[in-house]
């Protein structure tokens, strides 16, 4: 396996034209932790690391450059304070100190694997993924970004961005993920946000990795939770239905059963997270 062409180049237009026009097969290459462990290597590769290495807070929103490590997102302590911790929580189950200083928020999206573990919390911060390709940019939510396992909606197009909203001042917040052993890939995961209005639920976002074809939003769920009282029967019923909208396989990593009920288990301790209740049963 050899890599016959590797480009840095000096522009966001430039790394993408390289992209159209070449022959052969080629990928961009951020933290590189995801391309130097495949069975096939590409023809070519594009580095786009130092140009999209970046985290800011423009107006209303957080930007994460595609580019940008998980350690950077890690220490980010603007983005803790207005998500209440959930990218932070993320960030720290997400492999080694070594990894997370390698690997990028853009490179574990754009690899598409339904065990992303910052697709998420995202999800739920109802995060947009800014793309470009040779016709321009476009703008689309992270849920509508996977297609199937190792399947997006972008082939030549670049990743430029992971946008934000600021979320309310409301919000809380949890990140769950269970895996054979501390820093390995997710087994199951989960993220969830509800923001409160007094003991009524005004708002509910949950998300799962690892048991489907793609990251997903409960949204059963989530509407099932909207204007209801924040209290343990409705929290278990939503679990109930997280279980329900999971569609897992059996692998290495955990059997199909195990992780429809574990769906359940870790949907209904995050959620009791965010309201409090730390008993992890």
């Amino acid at each position: 396996m050899t890599v016959k062409a590797f480009f840095n180049p000096a522009s966001v237009e430039e790394a993408i034209e390289l992209m159209y026009s070449q022959s052969g097969r080629g990928e961009y290459l951020a933290g590189g932790t995801d391309v130097l462990c495949k069975h096939e290597w590409p023809d070519f590769v594009v580095n786009v690391r130092d140009l999209l290495n970046t985290v800011k807070q423009d107006g209303d929103e957080f930007v994460i450059g595609a580019a940008a490590t998980i350690s950077q997102v890690e220490f980010w302590d603007e983005l803790a304070a207005a998500d209440e911790g959930l990218m932070l929580q993320c960030a720290k189950e997400f492999g080694s100190r070594h990894i997370r200083n390698m690997a990028t928020v853009g490179g574990n999206i754009a690899s598409a694997v339904p065990s992303a573990d910052v697709a998420p919390p995202l999800m739920v911060l109802e995060a947009n993924c800014v793309v470009q390709g040779q016709d321009g940019q476009r703008t689309l939510p992270i849920a509508d970004f996977f297609t199937g396992p190792h399947q997006s909606v972008i082939d030549k197009e670049l990743l430029i961005e992971v946008r934000i909203p600021k979320p309310s001042a409301n919000i809380k917040t949890d990140f769950l993920k269970i895996c054979r052993n501390p820093g390995d890939i997710a087994s199951i995961s989960v993220a969830a946000l509800l923001e409160l209005d007094g003991d009524t639920i005004k708002k509910a976002r949950i998300a799962l990795g690892s048991v489907a074809p793609t990251p997903i939003r409960i949204l059963e769920a989530e509407s099932f939770l909207e204007g209801k009282p924040a209290n343990e029967e409705n929290i278990q019923q939503a679990a109930d239905l997280c279980a329900e909208a999971a569609k897992p396989i059996s692998d290495q990593r955990a059997s199909a059963d195990y992780r429809k009920h574990m769906s359940m288990v870790l949907s209904r301790r995050a959620l009791q997270h965010c309201l409090g209740i730390r008993e992890d049963q």
